[in-house]
């Protein structure tokens, strides 16, 4: 999941005040007034141009003058507030957030504090956020989804899927939340429920190397190697640095017994990332099947060095030497992944001594 938004600003521009002239004593403070007042959305305005151009800090300084020029100048703290959560100024973007919110109980002030508060691990801060912007603005897709994210989080699958149905209801493309409900309804164990929403997100957007991905492995867990393979290369098409990507490709042509495929697949994860545990013993397992068992025991030695408790490792590096003949090494290793967990390995301890 999960990943990779992007963040908008609010582009709102706002024209001049409107005076009441009151006493003609009055009148000269009045124009002061609306001199400031238009000077303020002048900076205001030239932070929102340098914000495009990605001028950060020159922006900061814009509405920072447009607030000291206009003190009630509520867009102002929120674009502010945008800004700084751009640059992972989160303190200073809630403290904008919340001035915003003072102002005008702006929703997106609460949404983007919500979102703030998420990236800090406050999810019950993030919930309460989110839901009153859902409360403000009950067609506001991406609180829902987020929220949604939160409920996934804490295992709340039901819950999850039922924000990411609202999401969808109100954004009928939202490959996010079709993607996020297929996870949702994959943990439940409805298997074609998340194949059909996989189908949905990649359709919605068919650049989502992660999406395709996800479908890959709904396929794979349903017994359609063929269709997970394809899946799982139109990801590596993507990304061609997509490492889990060539992995679940790998096993998905181990489980169609397709083992030299596999090889290349794990080879390629190892290339890309030299430090994956579950590539190296993966490997192992489809030279074992080759009856490469000198090739087996060297991968899960290195899955082994890399993860010292990665039971299942030990376990078939037991069974490749078991058929080299090294029963001593054997036994090491099967004791090794039962006291690990690998209940697997009880089945061969029997020829112990």
């Amino acid at each position: 999941m999960r990943v990779r938004k992007i963040v908008l600003i609010s582009l709102c521009l706002i024209g001049g005040m409107s005076l009441s002239y009151a006493q003609e004593d009055e009148i000269v403070q009045a124009e002061i007034l609306e001199a400031d007042s238009t000077l303020a959305e002048k900076h205001y305005n030239s932070g929102i141009d340098r914000f495009s151009k990605k001028q950060f800090k020159a922006a900061i300084a814009d509405f920072d003058e447009a607030i000291r020029l206009k003190p009630e100048f509520e867009q102002a703290y929120f674009n502010r507030g945008m800004t700084k959560y751009e640059i992972q100024d989160y303190a200073g973007a809630v403290l904008d957030f919340d001035s915003s919110i003072i102002l005008n109980q702006n929703p997106e002030s609460y949404y983007y504090r919500g979102k703030v508060k998420h990236v800090n691990g406050d999810r019950e801060g993030a919930t309460a956020d989110y839901s009153k912007t859902i409360e403000l603005n009950p067609n506001h897709a991406q609180a829902y989804y987020y929220r949604g994210c939160i409920k996934f989080e804490a295992a709340d699958y039901d819950g999850a899927i039922a924000d990411y149905d609202q999401a969808i209801r109100i954004k009928s493309d939202y490959a996010y939340a079709f993607n996020d409900r297929g996870s949702a309804k994959r943990q439940l164990d409805d298997l074609q429920g998340a194949i059909n929403d996989y189908k949905k997100a990649v359709n919605s957007d068919n650049s989502l190397a992660f999406a395709h991905n996800n479908l890959g492995s709904a396929h794979r867990n349903n017994g359609d190697y063929k269709l997970a393979i394809q899946a799982y290369s139109k990801a590596i098409g993507l990304d061609g640095k997509y490492v889990i990507a060539y992995n679940n490709r790998g096993s998905a042509r181990y489980d169609a017994e397709d083992y030299e495929g596999a090889i290349a697949d794990f080879t390629k994860a190892i290339q890309l990332q030299a430090d994956y545990a579950f590539a190296y013993n993966n490997r192992a397992a489809a030279k074992f099947k080759l009856k490469d068992y000198e090739g087996c025991v060297e991968d899960c030695t290195k899955a082994i060095e890399l993860d010292p408790t990665y039971a299942y490792a030990y376990l078939n590096r037991g069974n490749a030497r078991e058929l080299m003949r090294d029963e001593i090494g054997a036994c090491e290793d099967w004791r090794k992944a039962v006291e690990l967990g690998a209940e697997g390995a009880k089945a061969h301890i029997g020829i112990c001594q």
